[in-house]
């Protein structure tokens, strides 16, 4: 898969698809108290899968938006409490080869982004390599809790 794609937590086929690796993401993803975890770090399986909840402010959808990339790890992302808008810009070559924070496995670009909303009891799925900007709404201000489980590519 190198583009984002969207599941229902609870669509075990369609999850199981993806292999093995995210079955502790999955079983994150699908506990019953996941709404009320306190925000932090979840160890899952060390540093080759993780979670991390967390309490964010959406930001406003704009003509061009400030995306991320990754190149170890993939992203399995769920808004909790609400619809969160993800911009998913292509992933320039430029970028691709640019300037990369190694320790952090992230770089962030500016760039013009087609839209997609995720609503609670859905994810969204980004490979290494798959750009995206989180946190998004059409109403900025908007908290939102979320949960992001880190799978080790």
């Amino acid at each position: 898969m190198k583009e984002a794609k969207v599941f229902r937590i609870d669509d075990a086929a369609a999850t199981a698809a993806l292999g093995e690796k995210y079955e502790k993401a999955f079983a994150f993803l699908r506990r019953a108290d996941l709404k009320t975890l306190p925000v932090g770090r979840y160890e899952l399986d060390g540093e080759d899968v993780y979670a991390i909840v967390s309490d964010n402010t959406l930001k406003a959808i704009g003509e061009v938006q400030r995306p991320e990339f990754h190149k170890r790890y993939a992203d399995v992302q769920a808004p909790l409490t609400g619809e969160e808008v993800f911009g998913l810009p292509a992933l320039p070559d430029d970028v691709a080869h640019g300037p990369f924070d190694d320790a952090k496995d992230i770089a962030f670009f500016d760039a013009a982004c087609p839209l997609r909303t995720v609503r609670p009891g859905e994810c969204i799925v980004f490979e290494p390599g798959v750009a995206h900007a989180p946190c998004l709404s059409e109403i900025p201000g908007t908290p939102l809790r979320k949960a992001i489980v880190k799978v080790r590519a």
